[in-house]
């Protein structure tokens, strides 16, 4: 069924209506950009095995809950390259049986730079490179971030094709998360494939992989540095409507399809996206 389940959300995509639109790797012009807002509500009460990377999970009396609000953006900035951002703040609930834990505030933030290679109409892409600022605390249980610095270089590549009035579109981003305090290395890659249903509305559809290759990042149980091991392949279905040419409301859901001893569970998303 999980297998059936992603294969599904690998066919479904997301796909921008016109050819005015853009997305990494297309590099916006220097002036121009993108802002997407985001409330993300997750909530997990099931484990992935501790020893193994695997779809099978377990009931956990430890549940987890997040209510998080995210604000991604790309602003041109000529010549070729573009900043990049995403923002995070978070309301996170751990609860057991016999207690219950809550910490609100900012988590890691991400900044970046991307610079466009190849910019075709239908082919493109870009290396970007990332900064994950630790904002979030880590005295708080549970805590809102990893407290420690990371670098990401990705190389983007995208594809694109009109089928008639539909607009095709396809897409990966893959790279290195590097702690710089401890060289602890996640290999990290996202994939969007897909096509614009009607002339407003876009079916959405996410992959997202993380996979921890040292071994000092151990278990959630055993050390502080807990966040650092992110074993997980995630999956996300959605819609997102053109109200306007600049102004696209969204919603999705997300499903943790396989991982690694971390919690399983679900994600509702509803938010905007702005072209200016």
């Amino acid at each position: 069924r999980r297998k059936l389940l992603a294969l599904v959300m690998l066919v479904v995509c997301y796909a921008e209506c016109g050819q005015s639109a853009y997305a990494q790797p297309w590099i916006p012009p220097a002036g121009s950009g993108k802002i997407k807002t985001t409330v993300r509500f997750y909530h997990s009460d099931r484990l992935f095995p501790k020893t193994s990377f695997s779809s099978s999970t377990t009931p956990t009396h430890s549940k987890l809950s997040e209510t998080q609000f995210r604000i991604d953006g790309e602003q041109g900035i000529g010549q070729g390259w573009a900043l990049v951002y995403q923002l995070r703040a978070a309301l996170l609930t751990k609860s057991k049986p016999k207690a219950s834990y809550s910490a609100g505030g900012l988590q890691d933030q991400q900044i970046g730079v991307s610079y466009g290679l190849r910019q075709r109409a239908h082919f493109a892409d870009a290396i970007t490179v990332n900064a994950i600022i630790p904002t979030g605390r880590t005295s708080t249980i549970p805590q809102l971030g990893t407290g420690a610095l990371a670098v990401e270089p990705d190389y983007e590549v995208g594809v694109e094709h009109n089928f008639g009035s539909r607009l095709a579109y396809a897409g990966l981003s893959v790279g290195p998360r590097i702690y710089v305090r401890d060289g602890v290395t996640q290999i990290r890659a996202s994939a969007v494939v897909g096509v614009g249903l009607i002339r407003r509305l876009t079916v959405i559809g996410t992959l997202f992989f993380s996979k921890t290759l040292a071994s000092n990042a151990l278990a959630v149980s055993t050390t502080p540095n807990a966040s650092e091991f992110y074993n997980i392949l995630r999956g996300g279905v959605g819609l997102e409507y053109a109200v306007t040419k600049n102004v696209r409301p969204v919603i999705a859901y997300q499903m943790d399809l396989a991982g690694q001893s971390i919690h399983a569970g679900s994600r509702l998303v509803a938010g905007v996206s702005w072209r200016y």
